[in-house]
């Protein structure tokens, strides 16, 4: 499975409950620190952890991929 949406890699590592470095995605920190931006703003995590928003982003991304392959 493809896994080049940066969103949804950070939101699977948290789903996962694991530390968040931008090298384990291999992304640049400047494109992490955005993404990150653009998680909380979202509403897809917040203190707490991963929100349903964010559950439903990572199976909403993961349908698409699994459809693209078929």
């Amino acid at each position: 499975m493809l896994r080049s949406d940066p969103v949804y890699q950070i939101l699977k590592l948290l789903e996962e409950e694991k530390e968040l470095y931008f090298k384990q995605i291999g992304i640049d920190e400047r494109d992490f620190n955005i993404a990150l931006k653009h998680i909380h703003e979202a509403g897809y995590a917040n203190s707490n952890g991963i929100t349903q928003s964010g559950l439903d982003y990572i199976k909403g991304y993961e349908d698409r991929v699994k459809y693209d392959q078929q």
